[in-house]
């Protein structure tokens, strides 16, 4: 069965029932009347994705008239509606389309699946319709959206250009209750004038002015796209969750695991314990300074005579062992060699040709951005988002700088290679464009999504011109994209090149065989783009620097000037950076364009992992929280596992597969292992030889919390003492509980000073007993200017910093930040303190509210 919008099918009055049970699965489900007024359903808390046939979506699209409108019959002007998700993006459009149409932004999503539990979903009950509820302050911008709608006469929907994209304006179309008749879906890879015209003249004429992408039809939301876009949503609910809430149990309530997020992680800790196992080497390299004619250059040892196949000169050896392998075998070489005579025994000329690295990829850009820029995977892909939506350039306006930024092909249109091609000639000779075109094919695995590489939009609109316009990081990161794009497209830089074999030997007998080589730009090429010599390369400098070496020949007697040896160690495998673990997920087929940055970000916001310097290194709750998942969980959180998903989520999305089918065999494998390592798994806490300082009958565990390690009783709840950890890892003990001078404001028992692992606190008395449940921080023996007499001033923290509010919160609202005399916030007028309280109180009861829902939500999953 597929899933489908059932927008199609609004003109049928009653739905037919289904004598097939694989048709009917949702047939008894009641939905809520697509017909509905627009501000009813702009305020709707929730709303239920619907289904129907692919057939008739097409069939009823086919009868709406896709013509662009003329007239309303009143000879007023026809109304069209340009829906895109960002502000800046909505600037650039409405410049280009001009006071015809209007332009309006949703801001990204404006509606999601619910923040707790599984969405909507039961999958016990084997039911995955999901559930979405408005995004949290989207509620006007749907209501605006649906009224603009409603008086326009044609809606375009112009969302990115991908899986994400495509479920956007789904999104927008069933909130916002605009007929599917009266939508258009227009798609485009590059703001600019000619592409944005061409896309709207073809999703009005309904077919493709090029082949289009999937099959899809032009003007229409591409349902296989959204299907899959919902398959990643639910999937990572579905997996997400269950390993959240395992880890939160297991190791940390702060912890949180993931479908790829936890992959992600256990590459960077696999990383770091093949550093801790790894054993170096020794080996050691001999190189010689030697003269002709007193030009002076300087050759490797390459080989020795008569050796083994079980040796290597250089790593890495793997079976092999190192051909000079300790410093007493180096020194018995160079003490040879100095006694030696070196001739030229080999000189090998001829020519090099390198070619230019293909254009951007998502991947390729983030990496580059790491390595040449030191700009994070998100922060480039953010800036990349500023290019793509449009800058303003003196006389033009608002302009899309480059095409869309999130896709993993490496095609270029012919019109742009045409473009580009004329640029360089005119810039820097015919003799710069190669005879035929340079074409590129995408080798990542799962390659899909959007239809070019990452490229300026006008070859014209150099580095140079945007001086002014674009700030240091936005220029940094066009030029990067703008030199890469046009060096892809010119000829081959050639190197003429010259490889020398040089022969030590003793009284005639060889003694080795030593190699020197060195190269000179010919034909810049493509190198011109970056000035003659660059560092291109995502992975390694460039290995083209010149060297020089005097005019060699066969037979030629060298002059020896000395001899010397290098000790080496081999080297464990170089930890993860951003753009290396962007590269492996590539490689490894996980995660997509539109991930890559988010999955990097996740696992460094989680703390498990810590940026030194650019390298990704795991922290102590993430080898927690990796092990803990790979022991009881290990084929979900595996490469392949995660790769194959993401292989069935790209055929969902080319019509192959159905949501339904990906969904439901997930959930049929997961469901068993998941409730088998809920079983077997034992929280993980360390234990220690220090016994509980108040039961004095166990002793404590060290647990990880919120602000990290502390020690507790293992009684808990019959002994609730707990530690916090000092720097030295040891337990900072605390004050035993005391009776303090403050009444509880609340009943007027006495209060008692406590130390817990967020510091010092007040207690009222009667807690114990149930009658008053008054905790507050210590006060700091001010008096509340509100609530003189009963209110006491306590210290307070955030992210922001540091202030005072009174404890009576949050029947008081008073807040200052300072104490200090004259500086602090005095007393505000009744009314107006009366209000604020009020306001506070009810937020607080709906607070309150929540909680006790989550708590009974939990308690309930928990006893399912």
């Amino acid at each position: 069965m597929r899933w489908r919008d059932r927008a199609a099918t609004r003109a049928r009055s009653e739905r037919l029932p289904s004598t097939n049970p694989r048709t009917c699965f949702y047939s008894q489900t009641t939905y809520r009347p697509t017909s509905a007024q627009a501000d009813t359903l702009a305020t709707a808390a929730t709303t239920k994705k619907t289904t129907t046939r692919k057939s008739a979506a097409r069939a009823t699209k086919a009868k709406a008239d896709t013509s662009p409108p003329t007239g309303n019959g009143n000879g007023k002007k026809a109304q069209k509606l340009v829906i895109v998700e960002s502000p800046t993006k909505a600037r650039t459009v409405r410049n280009i389309l001009g006071d015809e149409y209007e332009v309006i932004a949703s801001v990204g999503h404006v509606r999601d699946l619910p923040p707790a539990g599984y969405g909507g979903m039961k999958p016990k009950e084997n039911r995955f319709e999901p559930e979405y509820v408005i995004v949290k302050g989207k509620r006007d911008v749907i209501k605006d959206i649906a009224s603009k709608a409603k008086d326009a006469e044609r809606v375009f929907l112009s969302t990115d250009p991908d899986r994400e994209g495509e479920a956007i304006s789904w999104h927008i179309r069933e909130a916002a209750g605009i007929p599917a008749e009266k939508t258009t879906r227009v798609v485009f890879h590059e703001i600019t004038k000619p592409a944005i015209e061409a896309a709207f003249q073809e999703a009005l004429s309904g077919s493709a002015s090029t082949d289009a992408p999937d099959g899809r039809r032009p003007g229409e939301l591409d349902m296989d796209l959204v299907d899959a876009q919902q398959a990643r949503r639910v999937l990572d609910r579905l997996m997400g969750y269950p390993l959240s809430w395992f880890v939160q149990d297991k190791v940390t309530r702060s912890a949180s695991a993931g479908r790829v997020q936890s992959v992600a992680l256990r590459l960077i800790v696999e990383r770091e314990r093949e550093i801790q196992d790894f054993k170096p080497t020794e080996y050691w390299s001999i190189r010689a300074q030697l003269a002709k004619e007193g030009r002076a250059f300087e050759a490797e040892l390459a080989r020795l005579p008569g050796m083994s196949r079980q040796l290597s000169m250089k790593p890495p050896f793997e079976t092999r062992r190192p051909a000079i392998g300790s410093e007493a075998e180096a020194q018995a070489l160079i003490a040879t060699f100095n006694r030696s005579q070196f001739a030229v025994s080999k000189v090998d000329r001829g020519e090099r040709k390198k070619s230019a690295l293909p254009p951007f990829t998502t991947s390729t850009f983030q990496q580059a951005a790491s390595n040449r820029l030191g700009l994070g995977a998100q922060r480039a892909m953010g800036i990349a988002q500023a290019l793509y939506e449009g800058k303003d350039l003196p006389g033009q306006g608002a302009v899309g700088l480059i095409t869309y930024m999130r896709t993993d092909s490496l095609n270029i249109s012919p019109v742009a290679r045409k473009e580009a091609r004329d640029y360089i000639a005119g810039r820097w000779g015919a003799e710069y464009i190669p005879a035929k075109e340079n074409v590129y094919r995408s080798r990542a695995k799962g390659a899909q999504e959007a239809h070019e590489a990452i490229r300026p939009t006008d070859v014209r609109h150099t580095p140079e011109s945007l001086r002014g316009v674009l700030d240091r990081d936005e220029m940094r990161v066009y030029t990067l994209i703008w030199q890469r794009f046009v060096a892809s497209q010119m000829s081959n830089a050639i190197f003429d090149t010259m490889a020398v074999e040089i022969e030590a030997r003793e009284n005639g007998e060889l003694r080795g065989t030593f190699r020197a080589s060195a190269q000179r730009l010919k034909f810049a090429g493509h190198l011109a783009v970056y000035g003659h010599h660059v560092e291109d390369s995502e992975d390694a400098p460039d290995e083209d620097s010149e060297a020089q070496l005097p005019d060699l020949a066969e037979g030629n007697e060298l002059e020896r000037r000395n001899v010397e040896g290098k000790q080496h160690f081999t080297e464990p495998p170089p930890r993860y950076t951003e753009a290396s673990l962007v590269k492996k997920l590539e490689e490894l087929g996980i995660g997509r364009p539109s991930t890559y940055a988010s999955i990097v970000q996740t696992v460094q916001k989680r703390e498990y992992v810590r940026r030194e310097g650019r390298a990704l290194v795991p922290q102590e709750l993430g080898f927690l929280v990796n092990d803990l998942l790979v022991k009881y969980m290990d084929k979900y959180v595996n490469t392949g596992f995660t790769s194959e998903m993401e292989q069935e989520l790209d055929e969902v999305a080319e019509g192959k597969r159905d949501y339904l089918s990906v969904v439901s065999s997930f959930w049929t494998n997961f469901e068993p292992a998941y409730e088998k390592a809920k079983g077997e798994a034992t929280k993980v806490d360390e234990p220690t030889e220090i016994l509980c300082n108040v039961c004095k009958q166990a002793n404590m565990v060290i647990k990880w919390g919120r602000n990290g390690k502390f020690f507790a009783c293992p009684r808990y709840p019959e002994c609730s003492n707990s530690l916090p950890m000092g720097p030295d890892g040891e337990p900072v003990f605390v004050a035993p509980p005391s009776v303090t001078e403050y009444a509880c404001p609340k009943c007027g028992g006495e209060t008692i000073r406590k130390s817990g692992p967020y510091g010092p606190y007040i207690d009222c008395t009667n807690r114990e007993s149930g009658t008053c449940d008054f905790r507050s921080g210590v006060p700091v023996g001010v008096e509340c200017p509100e609530e003189p007499g009963s209110g006491q001033l306590v210290e307070k923290r955030t992210k922001r910093g540091t202030f005072y509010g009174c404890w009576n919160y949050p029947r008081c609202s008073y807040t200052t930040n300072s104490l200090e005399p004259g500086k602090m916030s005095p007393a505000r007028p009744e009314a107006e303190r009366e209000a604020a309280n009020a306001k506070l109180m009810e937020r607080s009861a709906r607070g309150k509210a929540a909680f006790a829902k989550r708590k009974a939500n939990a308690a309930a999953r928990k006893a399912s």
